[in-house]
């Protein structure tokens, strides 16, 4: 069973149903773009933009998805790139450059930082010090919405996690990758209506997180007396 544990959802990947599994890519799917780096989609990878050009841009499968969306996918930087592996997913493209929708990104706002932002606005978003990303690695990220949340897990670590009011989902929109300023190489993407529960959290007696926090605090009350 391959499950995703959120905060408080958990998605069951083996029962969710496969909306798209690319195998091999096909360019002809794949030619809604946005501004300027190049882009090279073969039957392996999707290969987009080149390290430290001024530049940043999208590219996105030509058929929307409404509702509940789940990403799974490799990832890698390119030769001396070093930062900003980003996709999108429930993004519109009635307007130009792009409507309401998400983007998550590694390795990003100049500080090698992970975190989800909603176009265009880019409110609300949580940005933060988590998963930072290296030349060399291969990243495996799950990545999406379900209701109102929005995550990134990477590695099979929650990265980050997000709450939106009003959610791109439930309108539907295109998902696909971008760069910014960077050369990335995407890979083996699975598109999932997410099967997913709720999920119910308390703190039990036994647990071993209690029996920690409780010998934590005993040990400071020991330090704080003498």
């Amino acid at each position: 069973m391959r499950e995703i544990k959120l905060v408080a959802q958990t998605i069951d990947l083996d029962k969710s149903a496969i909306l798209y599994d690319f195998r091999t890519f096909n360019p002809a799917d794949w030619t809604i773009t946005r501004h300027a780096p190049p882009w090279k989609v073969t039957a392996e990878a999707i290969e987009g933009g080149k390290p430290d050009e001024d530049q940043h841009g999208q590219i996105f499968f030509k058929d929307p998805v409404q509702g509940d969306i789940v990403l799974e996918f490799d990832a890698e930087l390119v030769g001396d790139s070093y930062h900003d592996i980003v996709w999108w997913w429930a993004t519109s493209l009635d307007q130009q450059p792009w409507g309401a929708g998400y983007l998550g990104c590694l390795g990003g706002w100049w500080n090698n930082l992970s975190g989800i932002e909603k176009t265009p606005s880019y409110t609300p978003c949580c940005i933060i010090p988590t998963t930072p990303i290296e030349r060399g690695r291969k990243y495996h990220i799950v990545s999406g919405g379900i209701g109102a949340v929005q995550f990134i897990v990477v590695d099979g670590n929650l990265s980050c996690y997000m709450t939106d009011p009003d959610p791109a989902t439930v309108r539907g929109g295109h998902f696909g990758f971008g760069v910014y300023h960077s050369h990335v190489r995407y890979t083996d993407l699975k598109v999932y209506r997410p099967c997913w529960t709720n999920d119910r959290h308390d703190y039990p007696l036994d647990s071993e997180y209690r029996k920690e926090m409780s010998n934590r605090n005993t040990l400071s009350d020991l330090l704080r007396s003498n």
